[in-house]
């Protein structure tokens, strides 16, 4: 892996940690809420919201790591049929078809982050959590799969992945 791969993979590895201890945290938040709500009729006015906003860095953060590394919802019926350059070429174009996706991800969504921090919108409950910061994940996300489709792109053919092998 060259300088510029490792560079690139190092936030990706970084978000699917987070990743996985925001899944591993929604299933106790969510537990303590219905616990607090039904047993002690004492319900949280944080537990839902928090576990939408960890729910949306999973979701908006997390497919430009999984891209880079292969592990990406997709159809390969075709390109696992092929061998050689031509599946090679294949996975190269098949990632760089997310690019145009991910370009209105980044554009769209830092217009609506920018305009929620100008306009200083907070959520409506007592959390009042600044929704800039909600409305970021998105073109961050969308960052994030640039990158992935720029470090899959590098890595296809390379002997550390399952296509290099397979070529």
């Amino acid at each position: 892996m060259t300088s510029i791969e490792k560079a690139i993979a190092l936030p990706q590895r970084a978000v699917l940690l987070m990743a996985a201890a925001a899944l591993s945290a929604l299933p106790l938040i969510t537990t303590y809420d219905v616990m607090m709500r039904y047993v002690f009729h004492a319900p949280t006015i944080w537990a839902t919201e928090i576990s939408i906003y960890l729910l949306q860095f999973v979701v908006f953060l997390t497919p430009g790591a999984l891209l880079a590394d292969g592990r990406h919802l997709r159809v390969t019926f075709w390109i696992e049929s092929l061998t050689g350059r031509s599946r090679r070429v294949a996975e190269r174009v098949a990632a760089l078809a997310v690019v145009p996706y991910a370009a209105v991800l980044v554009w769209y969504g830092a217009t609506y982050a920018i305009r929620a921090y100008e306009r200083g919108m907070v959520s409506p409950t007592l959390l009042q959590v600044p929704l800039w910061l909600v409305y970021a994940l998105v073109p961050l996300g969308g960052v994030l799969l640039l990158l992935g489709v720029v470090l899959r792109c590098l890595s296809v053919g390379s002997p550390e992945t399952k296509e290099g092998a397979a070529a």
